[in-house]
């Protein structure tokens, strides 16, 4: 049963404790979360964004979500109930390839024309960032006037100014967008052009006169900002939680991990940072939620963890590295409301931790869950991976003869097994390889399911293997890829034929392996990283695979 906008919006700003209101403005923008408000309100990147505008005197920010809208509803702002097209720039913060669906949908419904082509002067300027668009933005370049990418704290201020002397001097659109894509960080996609292949595949994307070649990758200095969320609620997944950042990037080096390459180096904020945000900014809330990709290599996590508890805070943490798992820190997390341990041991083989580059034994993983149960901790999430480069049955016989290993070892406490196919991710050195077919990837997920589902206390979530090849094909995508989605939301055609209609490949963007010669759509992007470097760890892989036991 379809809910209705108004009662929800309601329903959630009666809950929320910090939502910014202004009755003074000289520029309004709406800034997106295009999934559910629980996933958006537990989105440390989307809160800083709205944070930080909301902070420029001139300038109100407000965000929308995407509800279960009827047809005839139009998307509207949380704060002020107003539709998308009152606003002069309609910003999207994009964390899941999935999600572009929803943006076309979010546009489409708020009578916004689609593609950045079909919008005169007299609609909102449409933006987006976000580690989605960062990695690859050409998927849906076609629909978006800007994309920021890298770290957008600063960029987006440096724009939200721009745009306000822009405006001032009475610029032409193309005059402001031109004076936008020199700026390093923005992408501005009207002044590229791609050239395509039989299959649909880009062969090489060309830059207007004037226009950047490459756009570098915008990084900010961690020690200059503070990062937590600004409004806490209890809708959020992180219920009445204040979330503070801990770190950004991941040394480990996993290689299908696009967090880990985007964000690099690894940079920490100070024990005494963390905690002057707690102090200053979480009064309103009884749980601390520390996020980051490294959360559990922060040098100083246990004296950090030991001082917000004596604060009388409850501590939240996603999840922990096998290797990183204390007796002494988590009987802190406990005292301090702790409930259940979520560790990633991805795979099971030695080969294929080789392979995938994480450094971590079965002996790790054993002895991690081993503390927990010591600990008193009830509840255990495990992550996998299957469908990973170079893997084997026997591959897939070591996960289920870990998953039994931690079932003795935990048999009194809810074991969770969340088994995720694998995705090649741009800008990493997964990125020439290739996905397994439905068909392959059921046998591997039923396996393990087979083989576990007699373990009482071992549950099991459910994975869409469709909805991962279809971020398959939109993590790897380019504009044909974006122009097939658009079809399936303009048209209402079939995923089958919007591909045919979009003249894409499915087969070969998914499930064949790409030469090192290839043209990438995400080359126009500098991240700082190598391709060569990419190369050579790819090689490095495939000789890993050879590892016999």
């Amino acid at each position: 049963m379809r809910k209705k906008f108004l009662p929800q919006r309601k329903r959630l700003l009666s809950s929320e404790k910090g939502t910014f209101f202004k009755k003074r403005y000289k520029l309004k923008i709406a800034l997106g979360f295009p999934n559910t408000y629980e996933l958006g309100m537990s989105n440390l990147g989307f809160l800083t964004i709205y944070k930080l505008l909301n902070q420029i005197d001139e300038v109100f920010c407000e965000r929308f979500f995407f509800f279960d809208y009827s047809p005839s509803e139009k998307v509207k702002t949380l704060e002020s109930n107003l539709p998308l097209n009152h606003f002069s720039i309609i910003a999207f913060s994009v964390a899941y390839e999935l999600d572009y669906l929803n943006i076309l949908k979010i546009l489409k419904l708020s009578g916004i024309p689609l593609k950045y082509e079909q919008r005169g002067k007299n609609y909102p300027l449409v933006i987006a960032g976000g580690i989605a668009v960062s990695l690859n933005p050409e998927t849906m370049a076609s629909f978006f006037d800007c994309l920021f990418i890298g770290e957008s704290e600063d960029v987006i201020l440096e724009f939200v100014q721009k745009y306000l002397e822009f405006s001032k001097e009475k610029l032409s659109k193309e005059k402001m967008l031109f004076n936008f894509s020199q700026i390093s960080g923005i992408y501005v996609p009207r002044f590229y052009k791609p050239y395509y292949n039989g299959c649909g595949w880009v062969t090489d994307i060309k830059a207007k006169q004037g226009i950047p070649k490459v756009v570098k990758k915008r990084k900010v200095d961690l020690f200059s900002i503070q990062t937590f969320s600004p409004i806490i609620t209890h809708f959020s997944h992180f219920k009445d939680s204040f979330l503070v950042e801990v770190g950004r990037g991941c040394s480990r080096g996993c290689r299908f991990c696009a967090a880990g390459y985007l964000y690099r180096p690894t940079r920490f904020h100070t024990k005494e940072n963390i905690l002057d945000q707690v102090d200053f900014f979480a009064k309103d809330s009884k749980r601390i939620g520390l996020v980051g990709s490294l959360v559990s290599d922060f040098p100083e996590l246990e004296r950090l963890c030991s001082t917000i508890y004596l604060k009388g805070f409850q501590i939240q943490i996603s999840s922990f590295r096998v290797d990183k798992v204390s007796q002494p820190l988590l009987q802190i997390l406990l005292k301090s409301g702790l409930k259940s341990l979520t560790i990633a041991p991805e795979v099971g083989s030695c080969k294929m931790w080789k392979v995938i580059n994480k450094k971590i034994t079965k002996e790790d993983v054993l002895k991690s869950v081993e503390i927990a149960k010591e600990s008193g901790i009830k509840k255990l999430k495990l992550y996998f991976i299957v469908g990973l480069p170079w893997e084997d049955e026997n591959d897939i016989g070591a996960i289920v003869e870990l998953i039994t290993e931690i079932h003795k070892i935990f048999e009194k406490g809810r074991i969770t097994l969340s088994v995720n196919p694998f995705i090649p991710k741009a800008n990493t050195p997964f990125q020439w390889t290739y996905m397994n077919k439905e068909s392959e990837l059921k046998f591997k997920l039923k396996t393990i399911f087979e083989k576990t589902k007699s373990f009482s206390n071992v549950f099991f979530e459910k994975k869409s293997i469709r909805e991962a090849l279809l971020q398959g094909i939109l993590s790897l995508g380019n504009r044909r890829v974006g122009d097939a989605l658009y079809y399936r939301v303009v048209d209402g055609l079939n995923f089958t034929k919007a591909w045919q209609k979009a003249k894409v490949n499915f087969d070969f963007f998914v499930f064949e392996k790409k030469d090192f010669s290839l043209f990438f759509p995400w080359d126009i992007i500098d991240t700082g990283i190598d391709k060569r470097f990419l190369i050579k760890e790819f090689k490095k892989a495939e000789r890993e695979s050879k590892f016999k036991i």
